[in-house]
């Protein structure tokens, strides 16, 4: 498993939630995700902004390549962060541990990347103009928008297709699209990089994080 990151703390997370959603299978077809796929989800979904930041920072790092092949990253913190197996690379006189690291990370990024357009994709396909204007407000625009808040933004009406919706409709279409999202990230795979190790030390829900595929899954 890559480095687990901590899970924003959420201004609204009822205990109900994965009961409710489950629900919705019940009325639609959809390929019946248990309640850990929605858990995924949910975790994916609070942690899209952190992953989009990693994954750009990456990029950026990239396009300022050090003469000698390195670029920051190879260059932060790396005293005893990795392992050193006590041989440097001839070619490029890159400390093996440094290329140890370097390769983590590359392989982190290509995970964060592949996580990233998942969910964007699968976010630009939802069909029903306010459950997509939901999921932009709480999960991946630009700006983070407390529940309140874009609860308060969907009562105002802003056009004949985005019309107002009360509290209550703006609850029942949250759990409808993260039900929805569920579904699609189960259906194209992004949800086996999502693991939950309920190990030694870990409380009873389990730890969430990201994993690297094995060649058999990959």
């Amino acid at each position: 498993m890559i480095e687990l990151l901590q899970t924003p703390e959420s201004d609204f997370d009822p205990k109900d939630d994965l009961v409710e959603i489950s629900r919705i299978y019940q009325v639609q077809f959809f390929e019946n995700p248990d309640e850990e796929d929605i858990r995924k989800t949910k975790w994916l979904l609070k942690n899209f902004r952190r992953f989009k930041e990693l994954k750009e920072s990456y990029e950026d790092a990239q396009k300022r390549k050090r003469a000698d092949g390195l670029d920051d990253f190879d260059l932060t913190g790396m005293g005893g962060a990795a392992k050193r197996l006590g041989t440097t690379d001839l070619i490029s006189n890159i400390p093996e541990n440094l290329m140890i690291a370097r390769e983590t990370r590359q392989s982190n990024y290509k995970i964060y990347k592949f996580v990233v357009e998942a969910i964007i994709h699968a976010s630009n396909n939802i069909a029903n103009i306010h459950e997509h204007k939901i999921v932009q407000l709480l999960f991946v625009g630009d700006k983070e928008v407390k529940y309140k808040d874009a609860v308060k933004y969907m009562r105002v009406g802003y056009s004949e297709a985005l019309y107002s919706i009360e509290a209550t409709t703006f609850a029942e279409k949250r759990r409808r699209v993260i039900a929805s999202l569920t579904n699609t990230l189960l259906f194209n795979g992004t949800l086996d990089f999502v693991t939950i190790d309920y190990g030694r030390g870990r409380n009873k829900e389990g730890e969430i994080g990201l994993r690297q595929l094995n060649s058999r899954e990959g």
